[in-house]
């Protein structure tokens, strides 16, 4: 089950977009350094053997809490070698399936935003007993009808004492004994919000103000009160973006701007792009408030299918913030290039990391840049969830730090990337 995550970044990583502001012009940044740092969080107290997703949201304390998909709970990686064997097959063994579990997602609070001492700070993660435990439980068991149905944390902010955290429903076929799938079978049909009150012990889901049109799947229906966004695929193959893949966490111009993935088709081009909605402070637990961009200039309505796509090239887990030293906000994400309906990939794509800039949070974004290649333990295994982490910058954003995954390493692998203006 671990694989779902994986399969559902590249099945939302291939899809194109054409509508609304399109990249136009160069970015107008160079890489003039990239350093590999290490591994986060793989020396833990809480039994965590690994996990993906690694989204941060730096708070008022100076702490920051992050946030994490599929999770392994376990003594120990017992016979498991990243680079002579597929984790997904390893979990399929005897001795795995009695001592290894997985949970959905998971927390935890880190003191430090000095990003050398990160490397060997320990995470205090939300625990149950000694082991870690999820922050955002489902509402129906996580293997419902032979399917995988889980909870996965996207960004979020906190605000006024309270951690919201966006976050996507997904339905996943089952596997068999082998841990292998036949199909890829993957359903995002929903997007919620949850909401953790300081001192933050405890998350909770926050019920909509208005509910959208229930899932396609009655199976799903048990999710509905607590769907913000409804993600199923319309008419004409559209789709309701998953706000929350990034946010903005300081409001421009006095709203907080909030960006989310999506799925779309073009001829004979399937990719992944995003769109951007924004709301005041205030109104945050208020989903009727939120306006979408829906036109350049920029235009801002209220219906949620009228979002246009602000750039595309992305796989659904990103970041975005404003960096001072560029004078410019950047965007960072695994790249997923177009893929056709011959099926066939472009080169770098789920490998490379990718950069664009733009002078404001709508655009126009830049064309996007290759700023690294993660490295891959064997044949088989991809290197996904590349996001920056802007609280750990240095010298105003001269200096950024990336975390990506490598899906047979499992941990967030953190990177050092020294920018440059051209």
């Amino acid at each position: 089950m671990i694989k779902y995550i994986l399969i559902l970044a590249i099945a939302l990583s291939i899809i194109f977009g054409i509508a609304g502001c399109l990249s136009v012009k160069d970015a107008e940044v160079k890489i003039k350094k990239v350093t590999d740092m290490d591994t986060l969080f793989k020396e833990n107290s809480a039994e965590v053997l690994g996990h993906d997703g690694a989204y941060s949201i730096p708070l008022k304390d100076g702490g920051v809490f992050w946030s994490f998909g599929d999770t392994l709970i376990g003594p120990s990686r017992r016979g498991y070698d990243p680079e002579k064997m597929l984790i997904d097959s390893w979990l399929a063994e005897a001795w795995a399936k009695e001592h290894i579990t997985m949970i959905s997602n998971t927390g935890l609070f880190i003191s430090t935003r000095d990003a050398n001492e990160l490397l060997s700070a320990s995470p205090v993660y939300f625990t149950k007993g000694n082991a870690a435990q999820e922050i955002i439980s489902p509402s129906m068991p996580p293997d419902r009808d032979e399917r995988y149905r889980p909870v996965w944390p996207m960004d979020g902010i906190e605000l006024d004492g309270k951690i919201y955290v966006f976050y996507i429903l997904v339905d996943c076929g089952a596997s068999d004994e082998k841990g292998e799938e036949a199909e890829l079978d993957i359903n995002l049909y929903g997007t919620g919000l949850a909401r953790a009150t300081y001192p933050y012990t405890q998350f909770e889901r926050v019920r909509p103000t208005v509910s959208p049109t229930p899932p396609k799947d009655p199976a799903n229906l048990c999710e509905h009160p607590f769907i913000w966004w409804n993600n199923d695929f319309g008419e004409n193959l559209t789709q309701v973006p998953a706000f929350g893949t990034a946010v903005l966490k300081k409001p421009v111009g006095g709203y907080i701007y909030i960006y989310g993935s999506r799925i779309e088709f073009d001829r004979d081009k399937i990719v992944h792009a995003v769109s951007l909605a924004r709301v005041l402070p205030e109104n945050f637990e208020d989903v009727t408030q939120y306006e979408y961009l829906v036109g350049p200039g920029p235009r801002w309505g209220k219906d949620p299918k009228r979002a246009i796509t602000v750039f595309e090239g992305n796989s659904n887990e990103l970041s975005v913030s404003y960096n001072r030293y560029l004078g410019k906000y950047v965007a960072v994400y695994s790249y997923a290039g177009a893929v056709g309906q011959d099926g066939k990939i472009p080169p770098g794509n789920l490998e490379e990391i990718h950069l664009r800039t733009s002078e404001k949070p709508w655009g126009s974004w830049s064309e996007s840049i290759t700023v690294y290649k993660g490295r891959k333990s064997c044949e088989g295994d991809i290197c996904y969830a590349a996001k920056e982490h802007h609280e750990y910058c240095e010298q105003d954003g001269k200096i950024i730090y990336v975390t990506y995954v490598s899906h047979q390493r499992y941990f967030p692998e953190l990177i050092k990337i020294e920018l440059e203006k051209e």
